[in-house]
């Protein structure tokens, strides 16, 4: 089965979840989509397309408070400011050889039982730092991110992410900087217009705490609650994600998985005029 974009209109069961959970009715949306608009458009040194498909992936993970909203933007355009370097405007072309030669990061076909995308990061010993540099990593990561924007289901029922550092060593371990760290965690918590529900580390060896130590001052309490440690019991993950939503390689019922990037890659490049779109936010030049 092969990945592919849902960009598809929100259907009645998903606008009603939006409704529980984001305060979305098409009133509220309406009037939000109007007031951020005007907003973004007073604001002297910030652009952002202003379609309402657009202003909608910051109204989503922002509840419809419109302030917020535009604080997101705005964040946002201080990341991309400030990693200008190693995000500015990357392509998918940018990251061709990263994505399809050495398998990663991938997403899965199928969501998990509440609808969220799951996105499997590998940082164990199939990393070799010195082919793919973080930086790199960072960067399909952020690129992905937009695509999942596109994604009326994923802006409103979120992202689910599986770290697995299965045979994790010191060569990994020395690949990751403190600044890399950082700029991660400050990338989800402050930056990224994504629901980000759960992070799950799995096969995690003792030299995980190492890296994790790194980790630690950069993260905030809402995302401290919602990182989740497996170790090597994948009954602790079904917890979370159903058996029947994951591969043989977490204990799932689905068939193993292959890790090959192949399948969402296409998705990517056909997409690349988004991206693109996505790319020109940020502050005036």
């Amino acid at each position: 089965m092969s990945f592919v974009i849902e960009n598809g209109p929100a259907t009645a069961e998903l606008l009603e979840i939006a409704k529980v959970e984001l305060r979305e009715t098409p009133e509220v949306r309406t009037a939000a989509i109007e007031e951020l608009r005007q907003k973004l458009q007073a604001a002297s040194d910030l652009y952002f397309p202003d379609d309402d498909e657009f202003l909608l992936i910051f109204l989503r993970p922002t509840h419809f408070y419109v302030d917020s909203a535009l604080k997101l933007m705005r964040n946002a355009a201080e990341f991309k400011k400030t990693h200008q370097n190693v995000i500015g405007n990357v392509m998918p072309s940018d990251l061709r050889n990263e994505i399809l030669n050495y398998n990663l990061v991938t997403v899965l076909t199928n969501r998990d039982q509440k609808g969220r995308r799951i996105v499997i990061i590998r940082m164990g010993e199939v990393w070799d730092p010195k082919a793919v540099h973080e930086d790199k990593i960072f960067g399909i990561l952020h690129t992905m991110q937009k695509l999942a924007v596109m994604e009326p289901a994923t802006q409103i029922n979120g992202v689910v992410v599986i770290y697995d550092f299965e045979g994790l060593g010191m060569k990994q371990v020395n690949g990751i900087s403190t600044g890399g760290t950082k700029r991660l965690l400050t990338f989800i918590q402050e930056a990224a217009p994504v629901r980000m529900k759960a992070i799950h580390f799995v096969k995690e060896p003792m030299l995980f705490n190492m890296l994790f130590a790194m980790m630690k001052p950069f993260i905030k309490e809402k995302l401290k609650n919602r990182m989740l440690f497996h170790g090597n019991d994948m009954k602790k993950l079904h917890k979370h994600i159903d058996v029947d939503c994951l591969p043989m390689n977490y204990g799932g019922s689905m068939p193993q998985l292959s890790y090959g990037s192949k399948e969402w890659y296409p998705e990517m490049e056909r997409h690349s005029d988004f991206i693109q779109k996505f790319n020109s936010g940020g502050f005036k030049q």
